[in-house]
């Protein structure tokens, strides 16, 4: 019980961050603009374009379920694409309400086990997937850089450099995946300096037994990277539905550019646009990207609309692939949480 009152507290005050950084983002961000205006402005938009927009939000959310029963699957582990569903919307929510998305993959580790899904699979699933991801996000926003070199050239100096310092940050996160998924040392190094440190500081009762359930854990794990390994037909299945999944997400960019009725830029050209701040925001760690991501898209897409209507399209955009997906996530993670306590409680 006290446990759950603990959780709620912490979600109650995540949301809490999450309301107060959006309201003082808009405040800031929009200071220049009539809220009156702003309504009149997003109420003359055809929505059934923002209704596709949502759409391929749930379409991106389907997507990541999809690698996560890929992948077990193929490590031999039983799941359900309903409860991948779960995995993948729980893993969404933590990564919006923590700073630098860090929250995201501990949760579903967490919620992996409660399911008996053990770490062993739920590491190197979720190593793989971000290892896939970041390496997708950079690949099309280099790509995007070649075709569409003229958006660069027309954005801010300081954005230009948030591309770039994100362009290192999302390849050493790679290059960190790399090491954790298939170097021998790396794991081993770590669990052993975390044993040692708790060890001084007398976190731990019994070292000798924990070291022991380690050392299994790690031959477990060096099983299931060498599977990975020797199916890289796995890791092309994943890297293809991984850029129909951001496809997807920066397609939204341009649907909103579509409800406001112009049509002078291609899907390309907005597309780019969201590719670059998807890197861009990575290089800072806050929350969901909240403020700087909002900053970001005044910057780019200012390009491609009249002042009066930027505002609204950074609103809407913002509302239909992150603050809806928020909601609808929170919404997943707690019937999910509710499932998965249910199903503790009964078997213990």
């Amino acid at each position: 019980m006290r446990d759950k009152i603990i959780s709620k507290k912490n979600q109650i005050r995540s949301i809490l961050v999450m309301t107060s950084l959006m309201a003082v983002t808009i405040s800031v961000l929009l200071k220049e603009y009539s809220i009156k205006e702003l309504v009149k402005v997003a109420g003359s938009v055809h929505f059934l374009y923002l209704i596709t927009g949502i759409a391929l939000m749930f379409y991106y959310a389907g997507c990541q379920a999809m690698n996560f029963y890929m992948i077990m699957h193929r490590l031999k582990q039983e799941v359900s694409y309903k409860n991948c569903i779960d995995y993948a919307y729980i893993g969404n929510y933590f990564s919006a309400i923590t700073p630098g998305a860090c929250g995201g993959q501990p949760a579903q580790m967490y919620y992996m086990n409660k399911d008996k899904i053990y770490v062993d699979i739920s590491a190197i699933t979720i190593f793989l997937m971000v290892f896939v991801s970041q390496i997708v996000i950079v690949l099309m926003g280099g790509v995007f850089a070649l075709l569409r070199f003229n958006i660069l050239a027309k954005s801010a100096r300081w954005f230009i450099w948030l591309l770039l310092a994100g362009t290192g940050v999302m390849l050493s996160l790679t290059a960190v995946l790399s090491a954790l998924m298939f170097s021998r040392i790396v794991i081993p190094f770590l669990i052993d300096l975390v044993l040692k440190l708790g060890k001084k500081l007398h976190l731990f009762k019994k070292p000798e037994e924990i070291k022991e359930k380690f050392d299994l854990l790690i031959i477990s794990y060096r099983e299931k990277s060498r599977l990975i390994i020797k199916n890289p037909d796995l890791f092309l299945k994943v890297f293809v539905i991984t850029v129909f999944q951001w496809i997807a997400y920066c397609l939204v960019s341009y649907l909103v550019y579509l409800s406001f009725g112009y049509r002078k830029n291609d899907c390309f050209d907005l597309m780019a646009g969201q590719s670059f701040i998807n890197i861009a925001v990575a290089a800072v760690p806050l929350p969901g990207s909240v403020g700087i991501a909002e900053k970001a898209y005044l910057n780019v897409f200012g390009q491609f609309y009249q002042g009066d209507q930027l505002p609204s399209a950074m609103v809407l955009s913002r509302i239909v692939n992150f603050y809806f997906p928020l909601l609808i996530s929170y919404v997943v993670y707690a019937f999910a949480h509710h499932r998965i306590m249910k199903e503790q409680r009964r078997i213990g």
